[in-house]
Parts: structure tokens; sequence; C-alpha cells
């Protein structure tokens, strides 16, 4: 049996599509390992200095305008910012592909986003951490460190994310 063009070009789409972009070896955002510093610009035209939130949880979710999956995440960490539980973290969209910035506000308001977007202008921070695919998660501890990477988005990573965050903040529960 023979392929047509149009069905090698299906084929390849569809393994493109369901293998992902995924790595593994993300060396820049290991667990463990010192995060990176940065400033970017936010939505609302604000600066975000990762710096300034040492000593708090930081939860970046690393989206681009294009991925379902993405935006699907960004819905269910608005849950993150609203429950007690998840009292004082920070939680961050960092947009990878925000050169179109009226496509990046509407998907944000349409989402009612309520927390920082980040426009990662040419994906300099993606490239510095080695983020490999969208969406990623990066939890980072108290102290500047990695404390969680996950790539994609599933009810599976969002428990992950929760719970490592439970963790995270648990000594703080106890000093209350």
């Amino acid at each position: 049996m023979r392929l047509s063009l149009s069905g090698v070009i299906l084929i390849f789409c569809l393994a493109a599509l369901l293998g992902g972009c995924r790595k593994d070896n993300n060396p820049s955002a290991r667990t463990g390992s010192e995060t990176i510093d940065f400033r970017l610009d936010t939505l609302g035209h604000e600066r975000f200095y990762l710096n300034q939130h040492r000593g708090k949880v930081v939860v970046l979710a690393f989206w681009e305008t294009w991925c379902t999956a993405c935006k699907s995440e960004l819905v269910e960490l608005k849950s993150l910012t609203a429950a007690p539980e998840y009292k004082g973290i920070v939680v961050a969209a960092v947009c990878n592909d925000p050169e179109n910035i009226d496509d990046v506000k509407k998907i944000t308001e349409s989402l009612a986003i309520d927390y920082p977007v980040l426009l990662d202008k040419q994906a300099k921070v993606s490239k510095k951490l080695a983020i490999s695919a969208v969406p990623t998660t990066l939890i980072i501890d108290q102290s500047g460190k990695i404390s969680l990477t996950r790539q994609g988005y599933d009810a599976g990573i969002m428990r992950q994310i929760k719970k490592n965050i439970e963790t995270l903040l648990a000594p703080d529960k106890d000093s209350q």
C-alpha cells in the first residue's frame, strides 16, 4: 500500500502532535537547582521581578497562545489564587509568544485570568530555563530553588502541583 503525500503529511503531523515536543533532560529547570533571576513586563504594563518574591512559593506557568492545554491549565491555576490554603503563593503565566498582544489580551480576558501575565518576548527566559514544551509549570520554593517542573497538563499533573505547594507551605502552617 502506498501512501499519498497528504497521507504522509497527516501521519507526520499526528506523530508530532502525539509525541509532543517533550524533553526530559531540562538542565536549567532541574528540581533542586537555583532558578535564574529575571524581569519581565506584564500585560498590565508593570514589571515582574522574580527576586522580589523570594520567601514565597512561586508558580510559573509557561504557555503559548495556540496551546489548548495551556489555556485549561491557566484556568485551573485561578483556583489556587482564590483558595485560602494557598494564601501567599505567587502565580504568574509566562507567555512565550506575546508578539500579538491583542491575542494575549483576548485570551486572558476570555479566561478571566486574575494573576500576572508575563510577556517573555523572544522566549528569552524560557530559553534560559531550557523550557522545551508548553505547557510547562515550575514551582519555585521560598529559597529560590526549583521544587517541581512538570510538562503537559492533566488532572494528575495538577494534583502533583497542588501537593508540592502544600508541602512547601506546611512549615508556614506550623508556625501560625
